[in-house]
């Protein structure tokens, strides 16, 4: 782009790179948790939770299995989470709106025009915000819906994952190389897919500007989740003839 404009500005002739052939993209391989692996996180943070001495302490465990349950309903990204409002969450309406963002220390609005959107919740991810909105003291449109318990400030996302969502993840068994907050929203967004749901629904939930970004994870679904040609061919060959 600098030398693009150094061209259209007459500082150079030419632009000494326009000819150059871009390098291929290497995507990461994708770390997706089962649905046993996610049941067996869930009874790990309960069972942290019933082990702590303290109640402060406790509040901090809920406070994680929430935030994690709700990340993996949602498939949000850690900023879109940490920045979420009350008046984000519409409870009867079962939706959700994503309008900000907390990355690095401040509140930023989302990257792109897909990344402001509304998307619909799911009865048990409902609930998890129901029951939140129960137990924390900061219910106003305007604070923040996980925040510090005590002082209703942002969450610091490196202690929390230091702090809860490791130990948790050990706790449950779960070994293999995992990173919290991203590989939640990989893990989302692979079973959206695994479900069979539409790639413009998983593109608009997700947030992606290009559907390109959105199909990596149809991929993964095909090979995490066996199976899915004998559950169409069930579908479309039961019916009795006429």
């Amino acid at each position: 782009m600098l030398l693009k404009r150094a061209v259209r500005w007459k500082l150079m002739r030419s632009n000494p790179v326009a000819d150059c052939e871009r390098p291929r993209v290497q995507q990461p391989e994708l770390n997706i948790l089962t649905g046993v692996e996610i049941a067996r996180l869930w009874t790990a943070y309960t069972q942290l939770e019933h082990d702590t001495a303290t109640e402060e302490e406790k509040e901090w465990w809920r406070i994680a299995r929430t935030l994690t349950y709700v990340a993996l309903g949602t498939a949000l990204r850690r900023g879109e989470l940490l920045a979420l409002r009350w008046k984000d969450i519409q409870l009867l309406e079962s939706r959700l709106t994503v309008r900000e963002a907390f990355v690095k220390g401040r509140f930023t609005t989302p990257k792109s025009q897909a990344g402001r959107r509304l998307i619909e919740l799911g009865p048990r991810t409902l609930q998890h915000l129901a029951d939140h909105w129960q137990q924390t003291l900061y219910k106003s449109d305007g604070d923040l819906v996980f925040c510090h318990p005590q002082l209703g400030t942002p969450l610091d996302p490196s202690r929390l994952t230091r702090q809860h969502l490791r130990p948790a993840l050990r706790k449950a068994g779960i070994t293999k190389p995992f990173r919290p907050f991203h590989d939640l929203r990989h893990t989302a967004l692979t079973h959206e897919a695994a479900a069979g749901n539409p790639l413009t629904y998983i593109q608009h939930k997700a947030g992606h500007s290009q559907a390109a970004i959105t199909e990596r994870y149809i991929h993964a679904a095909q090979v995490m989740f066996p199976g899915a040609a004998a559950k169409a061919e069930a579908r479309m060959f039961t019916a009795p003839a006429e």
